[in-house]
């Protein structure tokens, strides 16, 4: 086994990880999101060091393969040189339109800062293990319920306030419920779950968490009086999400409306594009005046600052890649949650078709549906 072959691990700029088709690295920007000509660079550079394809996950992570050590060095170098400054440490996620949407609760970016903040203060970047994440959850159009985590921190309305809901091990249904606190005891509550983690190890997940260790998060600093606490016990949290609410999930696809502008919602097919039509794609929402793309949960990007009118243009040139614009696309079916034959109907997701649809051989679809079908 050699430095690039743990298993388990992160794939991070600065630690790429050995796949079947070279070295794989996953960019998270610190900033959240990239300039167009940040993009249009780094499609650049996986032509010129990588398989010529670039990928988005399920979870809004950037990734080029087909790496060799030394291009994987030099595309680092390249990165570093364009300014791009990417996520390093335990994953602290929030949503994709987080600081803009004009329907989220509360804007989770300071909250999620001060928990970086925390967890580098406190020394447990180190001690925990490369898959434990936490995310802030603001709400809004595209809340970020579908993903798993270790700590969940979801904004609620209380009267004219706002506290956060706390959470642990699952998505926002999944996840067992502890408190429902203020900005500060959040933190603290996320804080003090990881150190608990930490304690056991770096295989260690908040699932593997006591029940006496949950009961005594869930009592920390909470707002509500321990009667109305919510019952943690095993038998009581399965599929349970913070006040039993069930939400819907909508797709990162079409026109989102701002606090100014609007965005646009493009996915890439089963995550996966040619490097060469994203930055095509790229040059063109660079020349309307995009001023940001932020990288999204569910395989897509989000086009910032543009008006309906920039926004059909955009998707009309998306759409002639290969790019998917609709949440009806077919290819939008192809290893869904839940689907036992994701491709038992080809009228609904006919390989050739998506073939014809994104300029990819038949081969590499199949190969592409099979990769999705495994999760991240």
């Amino acid at each position: 086994m050699n430095a690039f072959s743990r298993r388990g691990a992160c794939p991070a700029l600065s630690a790429p990880m050995q796949t079947g088709d070279g070295l794989l690295v996953r960019l998270n920007p610190v900033d959240g999101g990239l300039s167009p000509k940040s993009l249009i660079g780094l499609g650049e550079s996986a032509l010129r060091h990588g398989n010529g394809v670039m990928e988005v996950t399920a979870r809004g992570s950037l990734q080029i393969r087909g790496l060799s050590a030394e291009s994987a060095r030099l595309l680092a170098a390249e990165v570093d040189a364009m300014g791009i400054a990417v996520r390093t440490g335990v994953p602290v996620d929030t949503g994709p339109l987080a600081g803009i949407d004009s329907q989220e609760i509360a804007d989770p970016s300071s909250l999620a800062e001060r928990l970086r903040a925390a967890i580098l203060e406190t020394g447990l970047t180190g001690r925990l293990g490369p898959k434990v994440s936490v995310v802030v959850d603001g709400g809004g159009q595209l809340g970020m319920d579908a993903l798993s985590a270790d700590v969940r921190l979801k904004a609620v309305r209380a009267g004219e306030d706002v506290h956060w809901g706390v959470s642990i091990a699952g998505d926002g249904r999944s996840a067992k419920p502890l408190a429902t606190v203020d900005a500060d005891a959040a933190r603290d509550i996320a804080v003090a779950a990881l150190r608990m983690v930490a304690e056991k190890g770096r295989e260690a997940h908040t699932r593997d968490l006591s029940h006496r260790q949950l009961a005594s998060l869930a009592g920390w600093h909470s707002i509500a009086a321990p009667s109305l606490l919510p019952d943690i016990s095993p038998k009581r949290v399965s599929g349970r999400t913070e006040g039993d609410a069930v939400e819907r999930h909508r797709a990162p696809i079409g026109l989102f409306g701002l606090k100014a502008a609007y965005a646009l919602g493009i996915a890439l097919p089963y995550g996966s594009i040619p490097a060469q039509n994203l930055i095509e794609l790229a040059t063109k929402a660079a020349e309307i005046g995009t001023t940001e793309i932020r990288l999204a949960p569910g395989r897509a990007l989000l086009f910032i600052g543009l008006s309906p009118t920039t926004c059909a243009s955009l998707q009309a040139s998306a759409t002639t890649l290969g790019f998917v614009t609709s949440s009806t696309d077919p290819r939008t079916r192809i290893a869904a949650p839940g689907c036992a034959q994701p491709l038992a109907q080809p009228e609904m997701c006919s390989v050739s078709e998506v073939s014809r649809r994104s300029g990819l051989s038949v081969a590499i679809v199949s190969a592409i549906a099979r990769v999705a079908k495994r999760p991240e």
